[in-house]
């Protein structure tokens, strides 16, 4: 399967497990002592390990080996460094001491994981297409 296929889809299936477990959060009035909050956790982590890592690799598609597994681990690390320090600047702006500010950096990665993933699955490499072969030569063959 295609990396950019296996991109699309974590990041679509931990999207909506995040944003399934902020609206559990809600209707539970913010209680996250829920099994099924921590399940939808640790699933939206997974995916998103996955996604970026699959994203990270075809950055680099057509360099060696060695240098996908680099970027393939790298890029998740970056992104989750990116993230905390986009998390502690929400957290310093949305004041209060809801839920909702503990699931606002949460609840925004998950809408932005979703586009990106269903804007994945419209960008895809087409198939090669064989040559023709080519024209026989000869003495027919320039008519």
């Amino acid at each position: 399967m295609d990396p950019r296929r296996i991109a699309s889809i974590a990041a679509v299936v931990g999207g909506v497990g995040w944003l399934a477990k902020v609206l559990l959060i809600w209707l539970a009035d913010g209680d996250t002592d829920s099994g099924l909050v921590t399940l939808l956790t640790v699933l939206g982590w997974a995916a998103f390990a996955i996604a970026l890592a699959a994203a990270g690799y075809t950055l680099v598609e057509r360099a060696p080996v060695w240098l996908r597994g680099v970027v393939a681990v790298a890029t998740p690390l970056l992104v989750l460094m990116v993230w905390q320090l986009l998390d502690q600047g929400i957290k310093a702006v949305y004041g209060g001491d809801s839920w909702f500010r503990d699931e606002v950096s949460v609840l925004v990665a998950a809408v932005i994981a979703l586009v990106m993933g269903l804007w994945g699955f419209g960008k895809h490499r087409p198939e090669p297409v064989e040559k023709p072969k080519p024209p026989a030569r000869g003495r027919r063959a320039a008519r």
